[in-house]
């Protein structure tokens, strides 16, 4: 692997945190706890089903909520329109994980500085991700793309819009029932005191 690309696999490597799939970054979307950014990508594919969004929250692991979502009895449930806007639907949640964990994730994002971010998908996905071939990596590699325009952005002159995170009003996204509401942290992420701590407590609130 080139000195040039920061990679990532399984969640306990260096880079594991970037992945949708660590526990490490729990989120929460109108005052409501979320395991992780995969839960909440794989919740926002239901907006009029609030049943499915809930079956996929509470799943203990976001292989399991991806499984719920995915199944088949919940396949023809997902909005008809997700194929198209599924990429402005995972920036989302790259912007609410960041938003919650400002300074550790943050730390992961900066410190892939200048470098190209690949996520290694073991499963052939080669959309999201890029898979190790004969050639070397091929893919689309979606994800990555999105983790860099979202690390540019924070290492941009100007970073304060990220600190306020609503959805897309033409995406029409549903959480539980309700639209989801806008959630500014300007003011609390200027504090000196912005920690893990901290925002692991305001989580748990």
């Amino acid at each position: 692997m080139g000195m040039d690309i920061v990679s990532f696999l399984k969640t306990d490597e260096a880079f594991g945190g970037l992945s949708n799939m660590s526990g490490e970054f729990p989120i929460a979307v109108n005052g409501v706890r979320v395991l992780t950014s995969e839960h909440l990508y794989q919740a926002l594919k239901f907006p009029d089903h609030p049943d499915v969004q809930q079956s996929i929250l509470s799943k203990p692991s976001p292989i399991h909520c991806k499984m719920i979502a995915k199944s088949k009895v919940n396949r023809e449930k997902v909005r008809r329109d997700w194929d198209e806007i599924q990429l402005e639907v995972m920036d989302f949640c790259l912007k609410v994980k960041l938003l919650w964990h400002w300074v550790r994730f943050g730390k992961l994002l900066r410190s892939a500085e200048g470098k190209e971010i690949v996520e290694i998908s073991s499963k052939r996905d080669t959309y999201w991700g890029k898979v190790d071939g004969e050639e070397g990596l091929v893919g689309e590699n979606n994800l990555g793309k999105l983790l860099m325009k979202l690390r540019d952005e924070l290492l941009g002159e100007c970073n304060e819009h990220l600190r306020v995170v609503s959805p897309p009003a033409h995406l029409n996204l549903r959480f539980l029932g309700e639209e989801i509401r806008v959630k500014d942290r300007r003011n609390h992420l200027r504090q000196v005191g912005t920690s893990t701590s901290v925002v692991v407590n305001e989580l748990r609130a």
